[in-house]
């Protein structure tokens, strides 16, 4: 059983990542909050993405696995790093950090960073809650997770309970938001 789960934890996850890669046109955020500056592309440029800035830092320098365990309340193990190319342009860099518990070895910890506002923008489904004081402007999304829009970056955040519901899940999730965000700016 921890297998099967481990394997439906990988796919949420990339299933999350990957649509939040995708670049569209569409400008769904809130005129309530104030976005970030625009990372749109030039205009009189069809064939460009959005705009692209060069990414901070790493996801997995931005929070200890000792930093991820006080905020999500479990022992977690060193993050895994990952990064590659976004379908908008850039390439994005995560860091996923793995329950220690052995009762619950499929939870995880997820922090991305996207290279431009895409991916918040993408990452935006009907169900969206935004979320006050966080970042430029942010919002609840599906699974428990949060987007925010920091300057010219979209950045993804996660804690992912088997056990858990999207409501026991969130705060965790909203509470590594806030860590990234403090260290980003």
């Amino acid at each position: 059983m921890p297998i099967r789960r481990a394997l439906v934890l990988l796919a949420l996850v990339a299933c999350g990542a990957l649509s939040a890669c995708g670049g569209g046109d569409d400008d769904d955020r809130s005129d309530d909050a104030t976005p970030g500056p625009s990372a749109s592309s030039d205009p009189t440029d069809a064939t460009s993405g959005p705009a692209t800035v060069e990414l901070p830092s790493e996801a997995c320098d931005l929070l200890s696995a000792e930093d991820v365990s006080d905020l999500v309340g479990t022992k977690v193990k060193e993050g895994i790093p990952t990064s590659g190319p976004t379908t908008s342009g850039g390439e994005f860099s995560s860091c996923a950090y793995a329950s220690d518990d052995p009762d619950s070895p499929a939870d995880t910890a997820t922090i991305v960073l996207y290279p431009n506002l895409d991916a918040a923008d993408q990452g935006r489904g009907e169900d969206a809650q935004p979320i006050k004081g966080l970042g430029d402007q942010a919002y609840a999304s599906t699974f428990g997770s949060v987007w925010v829009y920091v300057g010219d970056i979209s950045l993804f955040t996660q804690w992912y309970s088997f056990d858990g519901t999207d409501e026991e899940n969130l705060p965790k999730s909203k509470a590594l938001a806030e860590a990234v965000v403090d260290e980003l700016t």
